[in-house]
């Protein structure tokens, strides 16, 4: 699998917006992208802290739009409703954002959040006299993230390297146990370390 490499200094943050105009718009149509940034990876059928790119930054994968939640990590979980993503300076829903939860040996909940982007079109309706929304194209975006452990007091789950929840881990299970797809990436960080470590 080709490994996805950034200029020095480049930032990829596009808005949910620009996610589905500038980017997943034109995959369904087949027309060319205005930067090869987002590879096409079935993200769902990897453990997430294999996929490429730094486990730090939200890194995003085209993937087909029927899509297993089940991989042999664990499974992914849907969170939360479903949310329309609306055109800025309009009313006209073009998206909808369906977000996920990693699980990992079926209770272990991690923090590791998928978010699916998919665009929609209207569907007139002759009897009715009503429009429905209906998903367009075979192709969705996914952005992957880890989520932020809020700072508490007491109770605060601990996650490990990989974005286990290790305060869930069962207590029959080992505390090594790992799951990878043989996908490994150098992540700019490890680098930056190693580079800074020679001249000190």
């Amino acid at each position: 699998m080709e490994t996805l490499k950034l200029q020095i200094g480049f930032r990829f943050h596009p808005t949910d917006e620009e996610l589905l105009l500038h980017y997943l718009k034109r995959k369904v149509l087949s027309l060319p992208l205005l930067a090869n940034v987002i590879p096409e990876l079935e993200a769902f059928q990897f453990n997430p802290s294999d996929l490429p790119g730094d486990l730090k930054e939200k890194r995003y994968f085209f993937c087909k739009r029927k899509r297993n939640l089940v991989n042999k990590c664990g499974y992914w979980k849907s969170s939360g409703k479903d949310k329309q993503v609306v055109a800025s300076g309009s009313n006209n829903v073009i998206g909808i954002k369906k977000s996920f939860v990693f699980y990992q040996d079926r209770k272990m909940k991690t923090k590791w959040i998928m978010q699916e982007f998919s665009l929609v079109g209207f569907l007139k309706t002759p009897f009715l006299n009503q429009r429905l929304l209906m998903q367009v194209g075979d192709w969705v975006v996914c952005r992957l993230y880890q989520r932020k452990r809020k700072a508490r007091s007491h109770g605060a789950t601990a996650y490990n390297s990989k974005g286990a929840s290790v305060a869930q881990t069962p207590s029959f299970l080992p505390m090594s146990l790992s799951c990878s797809s043989g996908i490994t990436d150098v992540s700019s960080s490890d680098l930056d370390q190693e580079a800074s470590s020679r001249f000190l």
